[in-house]
């Protein structure tokens, strides 16, 4: 493969990151999400939640982009 259809293929991930965590926003929104953590524990301070809650989300979509990848690759590999 040309350098140049590498670089497109990253592009193309990130692109498909930064939709996927757009829509993990959209369909878990943070009051929600803090909700259902305080049912567990207690209060959490506001600057550690707004960390931990992009973290997951940025984690969520990380793993839900290589499931994609993997899925795309396998089936283009058939």
């Amino acid at each position: 493969m040309k350098p140049m259809h590498y670089v497109s293929l990253w592009i193309g991930e990130a692109l498909l990151f930064a939709l996927v965590l757009a829509a993990l926003f959209l369909l878990i929104p943070e009051m929600k999400a803090y909700s259902l953590v305080r049912m567990f524990t207690d209060v959490i301070p506001g600057d550690t939640w707004d960390k931990y809650y992009f973290l997951s989300l940025c984690i969520s979509s990380l793993l839900i982009v290589a499931i994609i990848v993997y899925i795309s690759a396998s089936l283009k590999k058939r």
